[in-house]
Protein backbone atom coordinates (compact mmCIF):
# COMPACT_ATOMS: atom_id res chain seq x y z
CA UNK A 1 0.00 0.00 0.00
CA UNK A 2 2.60 2.66 1.03
CA UNK A 3 5.13 2.11 -2.17
CA UNK A 4 1.88 2.89 -4.25
CA UNK A 5 1.01 5.68 -2.74
CA UNK A 6 4.69 6.97 -3.42
CA UNK A 7 4.17 6.14 -7.00
CA UNK A 8 1.35 8.05 -7.07
CA UNK A 9 2.97 11.44 -5.34
CA UNK A 10 5.96 10.53 -7.59
CA UNK A 11 4.01 10.80 -10.60
CA UNK A 12 2.27 13.87 -9.58
CA UNK A 13 5.57 15.91 -8.84
CA UNK A 14 6.40 14.47 -12.50
CA UNK A 15 3.39 15.69 -13.68
CA UNK A 16 3.73 19.44 -12.01
CA UNK A 17 6.93 19.89 -13.27
CA UNK A 18 6.90 23.45 -15.84
CA UNK A 19 9.85 24.49 -17.96
CA UNK A 20 12.07 27.33 -16.66
CA UNK A 21 14.02 29.81 -18.59
CA UNK A 22 14.91 28.34 -21.83
CA UNK A 23 14.05 24.87 -21.59
CA UNK A 24 10.85 25.71 -23.80
CA UNK A 25 13.25 26.84 -26.41
CA UNK A 26 15.43 24.12 -26.51
CA UNK A 27 13.11 21.53 -26.40
CA UNK A 28 11.78 22.95 -29.77
CA UNK A 29 15.03 22.65 -31.21
CA UNK A 30 15.43 19.09 -30.39
CA UNK A 31 12.85 18.80 -33.30
CA UNK A 32 14.73 20.66 -36.06
CA UNK A 33 16.82 18.47 -38.09
CA UNK A 34 20.22 17.89 -35.78
CA UNK A 35 19.56 20.44 -33.37
CA UNK A 36 18.97 18.55 -30.82
CA UNK A 37 22.74 18.71 -29.70
CA UNK A 38 22.15 22.08 -28.56
CA UNK A 39 19.87 20.74 -25.98
CA UNK A 40 22.37 18.03 -25.40
CA UNK A 41 25.22 20.52 -24.67
CA UNK A 42 24.44 23.22 -23.36
CA UNK A 43 24.60 23.96 -19.35
CA UNK A 44 22.82 24.06 -17.41
CA UNK A 45 19.75 23.36 -19.25
CA UNK A 46 21.24 19.35 -20.62
CA UNK A 47 20.58 18.51 -16.78
CA UNK A 48 16.42 19.44 -16.68
CA UNK A 49 13.79 16.23 -17.72
CA UNK A 50 11.88 18.54 -19.79
CA UNK A 51 14.59 18.89 -21.68
CA UNK A 52 16.69 15.78 -21.73
CA UNK A 53 12.57 14.58 -22.35
CA UNK A 54 12.57 16.37 -25.79
CA UNK A 55 16.07 15.66 -26.75
CA UNK A 56 15.27 12.22 -26.41
CA UNK A 57 12.66 12.06 -29.32
CA UNK A 58 14.69 14.34 -31.31
CA UNK A 59 17.40 12.00 -31.63
CA UNK A 60 14.56 9.20 -32.17
CA UNK A 61 13.04 10.87 -34.90
CA UNK A 62 16.28 11.44 -36.66
CA UNK A 63 17.44 7.80 -36.24
CA UNK A 64 13.57 6.85 -37.75
CA UNK A 65 14.06 9.42 -40.72
CA UNK A 66 17.67 8.01 -41.03
CA UNK A 67 16.41 4.75 -41.08
CA UNK A 68 13.73 5.71 -43.40
CA UNK A 69 15.99 7.59 -45.98
CA UNK A 70 17.85 4.04 -45.76
CA UNK A 71 14.39 2.08 -46.84
CA UNK A 72 13.34 4.08 -49.38
CA UNK A 73 16.67 3.40 -51.51
CA UNK A 74 15.07 -0.50 -51.97
CA UNK A 75 13.20 -0.55 -55.46
CA UNK A 76 9.15 -0.68 -55.03
CA UNK A 77 8.18 -2.23 -51.36
CA UNK A 78 11.13 -0.39 -49.92
CA UNK A 79 9.20 3.00 -52.03
CA UNK A 80 5.92 2.11 -49.82
CA UNK A 81 7.51 1.09 -46.55
CA UNK A 82 10.01 4.15 -46.21
CA UNK A 83 6.97 6.33 -47.06
CA UNK A 84 4.59 5.12 -44.78
CA UNK A 85 7.52 5.26 -42.05
CA UNK A 86 8.07 9.09 -43.51
CA UNK A 87 4.36 9.83 -42.68
CA UNK A 88 4.20 8.15 -39.49
CA UNK A 89 7.46 10.43 -38.42
CA UNK A 90 6.03 13.78 -39.71
CA UNK A 91 3.16 12.31 -37.02
CA UNK A 92 4.85 12.09 -34.43
CA UNK A 93 7.04 14.75 -35.59
CA UNK A 94 3.86 17.56 -35.14
CA UNK A 95 2.88 15.92 -32.24
CA UNK A 96 6.18 16.08 -30.07
CA UNK A 97 6.08 20.01 -31.31
CA UNK A 98 2.76 20.93 -30.13
CA UNK A 99 3.91 19.40 -26.72
CA UNK A 100 7.34 20.96 -26.78
CA UNK A 101 5.57 24.27 -27.55
CA UNK A 102 2.60 23.70 -24.76
CA UNK A 103 5.69 23.21 -22.25
CA UNK A 104 4.56 19.57 -21.91
CA UNK A 105 6.62 16.52 -21.54
CA UNK A 106 5.76 14.37 -24.40
CA UNK A 107 6.80 10.21 -25.21
CA UNK A 108 6.64 9.24 -28.50
CA UNK A 109 4.46 6.57 -29.15
CA UNK A 110 5.71 2.57 -29.40
CA UNK A 111 9.34 3.95 -29.28
CA UNK A 112 9.51 6.29 -26.84
CA UNK A 113 8.66 3.89 -23.79
CA UNK A 114 11.07 1.24 -25.10
CA UNK A 115 14.11 3.47 -26.04
CA UNK A 116 15.56 5.60 -23.24
CA UNK A 117 18.88 7.43 -24.99
CA UNK A 118 19.37 10.43 -22.41
CA UNK A 119 18.63 9.49 -19.15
Amino acid sequence: MENNEFEQNQTVIEANETPEGNDKLFAILAYIGILWLIGLLVAPEKDHAFVKNHVNNGILLTICGVVANIIIVIPVLGWILGGLLDVVILVFWVMALIAAIKGEKHTLPIIGDKIVLIK
